[in-house]
């Protein structure tokens, strides 16, 4: 790879200048393994490292670097040489002479900044470039198609700066020592790009001179060079301002070499992502995607009782089935479940499983025989369809409830996404904007008539004719009926093409905080309650008359409410959230850099059955680790 670079830099700068004088140094540390880095980054015997511009600590997770400034601007910072492909309105640029003595002043750094922090407490301290090989990914694999395509990018960073190389390497890998044959990039033309990147971190050649680096004055100057600074008219301006920047040098034949006037972690992540994008583009057939997912897992509240219904039992997955797929992974006990042999806290129970919050306790029936567990909230509890229940605190009430999650999850992938465009977010839990409040009613007493009018009716004629698949006409379960989930209730309560007209419009005419009556209701019900679930409700008397928060037995009740915003005044404008719903539960798949490739369905090795569509989008996440940076953490 090095060769690579050096062969491009003399054939592109050697007019301009001396090639001795842009020579990649050729002894440096080079770091073959992740993990050698971060030992790298600080003192032998200490915890902390200093200098002008990075203080790196040793914390619990393993070593917190502050570089002096968080940029989060790109403003005037990106400088492109004039030469080659065409520089992008958008971009500074910048002559190539003025490139080449960057690159010089670049490989020339200070003493001081070269100091590798682990011998710097050491009698014999050790100046040296630190340098490292990634190969990210720039093209998924498509089985049956064509393998997976990597780009190869060699980092050359001054020893004081060998944290920007552990970050670096915890995102994207290490693909190991570059002068070994098994890992030369030349050598494995079925995965690679064909292209070769490289970045030189250098934040010392910020405020060198423009006339020194060769740059025009005004009046030879071209409109562009005056549009963009690339020009002086007193003999002491400095170039950029004096400001941090990164400038690039690039070429069709697809090496490309950058050089960071900054140490800001940043830019050395957005600067790999340019290299992939770069490589994807002269590629083609593959895209690198400004993007963001997440697998999400939808969660449900379901109160104090649970258990499978008729409908999910009769498809027919059953605990034997279950624990032959899992085999020796799972532990068999003496009342008829199971506990995972590596994680104690999964339990496996049979699928006739109830769950009572009330009694803390989760039975079932073994061959006629009752079996029981005590209900704990450190276990999770598996049914064989893969349907997790959890014994859970309320975040903003005194109780606790039962919570299900669904063992299938769907892919969210945002696409395109323009910084602060939500692709982070995409993968973070909606619960940080809920909020918890009381259960408002407007007038209670004719409120509460509403409500017993809604549990008193008949819901035998909803459906339209002919009936659902598998929906027989009998007798409707009421409401309040133990045999009625909560999440049943609120199906029979929100309009649906399956129901009637007359039964949707009537739904229609239920005010929203009717509703929301009913469901906390079902939520609380108890069956020795029988018809007599009012007397246990109530509200305050305020100076003299009846009050708008709702109580049961006395406790004011909780509801959860989204924020969605504010108003023109400033306030939040809150929604109230169904009873049964919770945050989905939700795996991060990417991160703002994901490799993708579009092709025909029928080029596709054994295209999944639900897809209809002629073309299809494959993605992979190019980044090892996913990284997100704390606000806070300082």
């Amino acid at each position: 790879a090095d060769e690579r670079i050096q062969s491009f830099l003399n054939d592109t700068l050697g007019s301009v200048i001396e090639t001795d004088k842009i020579a990649l140094p050729t002894r440096t540390l080079v770091l073959d393994r992740h993990g050698i880095a971060r030992e790298l980054s600080l003192p032998l015997e200490s915890d902390s490292f200093t200098n002008d511009i990075l203080s790196s600590y040793r914390v619990k997770q393993g070593v917190l670097h502050n570089p002096k400034a968080d940029r989060r601007t790109t403003a005037g910072v990106f400088h492109v040489a004039d030469i080659g492909l065409p520089v992008p309105g958008d971009k500074l640029a910048t002559p190539i002479v003025a490139y080449a003595r960057l690159l010089a002043a670049a490989l020339k750094p200070p003493s001081e900044l070269m100091r590798l922090p682990f011998t710097s407490a050491s009698k014999s301290p050790v100046d040296i470039w630190c340098t490292l090989l990634l190969r990210p990914l720039v093209a998924p694999e498509v089985p049956g198609f064509r393998p997976e395509k990597r780009t190869e990018v060699r980092f050359y960073a001054p020893g004081g700066l060998v944290c920007n190389l552990d970050f670096v390497e915890s995102i994207f890998g290490n693909a190991g020592d570059p002068f070994l044959p098994e890992n030369d990039a030349g050598l494995d033309i079925e995965h690679w790009t064909g292209h070769t990147g490289c970045v030189i971190l250098a934040p010392h050649i910020v405020g060198l001179n423009k006339k020194a680096l060769g740059l025009p004055h005004v009046s030879e100057a071209t409109e562009r060079q005056k549009i963009d600074g690339m020009c002086w008219e007193k003999e002491d301006e400095v170039y950029n301002e004096g400001r941090p920047f990164k400038i690039t040098c690039r070429s069709r034949q697809g090496v490309m070499v950058t050089i960071l006037a900054d140490n800001y972690f940043g830019y050395c992540k957005k600067e790999l992502k340019t290299q992939i994008s770069f490589s994807a583009n002269l590629s083609g057939l593959a895209e690198e995607e400004h993007a963001g997912g997440a697998l999400a897992f939808p969660c449900f509240h379901h109160g104090d009782e649970f258990q499978l219904d008729e409908k999910v039992l009769s498809q027919g997955y059953t605990f034997d089935q279950a624990m032959k797929l899992i085999g020796e992974e799972a532990q068999m006990q003496p009342e008829g479940h199971a506990v995972d042999r590596r994680d104690n806290s999964i339990v496996y129970v049979p699928e006739n499983t109830h769950f009572d919050a009330r009694a803390q306790t989760v039975t079932w029936t073994t061959d006629g025989q009752p079996k029981s567990i005590q209900l704990l909230p450190d276990k999770v509890y598996v049914l064989p369809i893969g349907y997790k229940i959890r014994y859970a605190r309320h975040p903003g009430a005194p109780s606790w409830r039962l919570e299900g999650t669904r063992a299938e999850g769907t892919v969210c992938h945002k696409p395109c996404t323009v910084s602060g465009g939500g692709k982070s977010e995409i993968s973070k839990s909606i619960g940080d904007a809920i909020v918890y409040g009381p259960i408002y009613v407007n007038d209670f007493k004719h409120d509460l008539e509403q409500v017993e009018a809604i549990f008193a009716k008949d819901y035998s004629e909803r459906f339209r004719a002919p009936l659902p698949p598998g929906v027989e006409k009998t007798p409707s379960r009421p409401p309040l009926s133990m045999a009625r989930s909560l999440g049943s209730v609120i199906k029979l309560l929100t309009p649906s093409a399956e129901f009637t007209d007359e039964y949707n419009r009537w739904l229609e005419q239920i005010p929203n905080h009717i509703r929301a009556i009913v469901f906390i209701i079902k939520r609380f019900y108890k069956p020795e309650w029988g018809d007599n679930w009012l007397a246990h409700f109530s509200v305050d008397e305020v100076n003299g008359q009846p009050g708008h928060e709702l109580k049961l037995d006395g406790r004011k009740l909780m509801g959860s409410y989204l924020r969605m915003g504010f108003s023109p005044e400033g306030n939040w404008r809150l929604y109230k959230l169904r009873q049964d719903f919770l945050p989905a539960a939700k795996v991060q798949f990417e991160d703002d850099i994901t490799a993708s490739i579009t092709m025909p369905t029928d080029q596709v090795a054994s295209p999944e059955p639900f897809i209809t569509q002629p073309s299809v989008k494959l993605l992979e996440n190019c980044e090892f680790r996913l990284f997100q940076r704390p606000d806070d953490a300082i």
